[in-house]
């Protein structure tokens, strides 16, 4: 028979389960803003390593959010519980590297990659959002949303860029 636990959130249990998330988010910002700019020197589209780019100055805008939201809520940044996050962007850098497979293999895999690190960005700032619901502060509101908004035209940036790349592709 199953035992039902009755637990509850007090603001101070929702601000730190708030900052606990946002510690991943932080994590994956610093993590892309120092691993990107080698995976778009693998890339051997051109369109793709400009799309790298971009992301790498979207990750530097949402970075600078997460700064704010950190000062807001009179907290500083951990790294603890960002193990997954690192092993995503590395094994990204890893396949893009592997000497062994196409250009083309290579290209994809870094697109795939790309768009798994996109929206495992953007699942981590709803969930932020979600909890923010909660504690109802509005200037985080909207720099979460600003960085939903961006994590969301990234992975659509990426979904082109990769049919442009196969198209090119099919036809030479």
């Amino acid at each position: 028979m199953k035992t039902e636990i009755n637990e509850y959130l007090s603001q101070t249990d929702l601000n730190r389960l708030f900052i606990h998330q946002l510690n991943r988010v932080n994590c994956t910002k610093g993590y892309l803003i120092k691993h990107l700019p080698p995976l778009a020197e693998i890339a051997s589209f051109h369109n793709m390593q400009l799309a790298i780019l971009e992301a790498l100055d979207d990750s530097k805008r949402q970075q600078a959010r997460v700064d704010e939201i950190y000062a807001i809520l009179d907290s500083k940044p951990s790294d603890d519980g960002c193990e997954v996050v690192k092993a995503v962007i590395e094994e990204a850098y890893q396949f893009g590297n592997h000497s062994g497979k196409t250009k083309i293999m290579n290209d994809m895999d870094i697109i795939l990659y790309m768009c798994m690190i996109e929206n495992l960005a953007l699942t981590s700032f709803r969930m932020l959002k979600l909890i923010n619901q909660f504690m109802g502060n509005e200037r985080i509101r909207q720099l979460l949303t600003e960085c939903c908004d961006e994590n969301i035209d990234n992975d659509r940036l990426f979904t082109l860029i990769s049919e442009e790349y196969l198209a090119q592709k099919v036809l030479d």
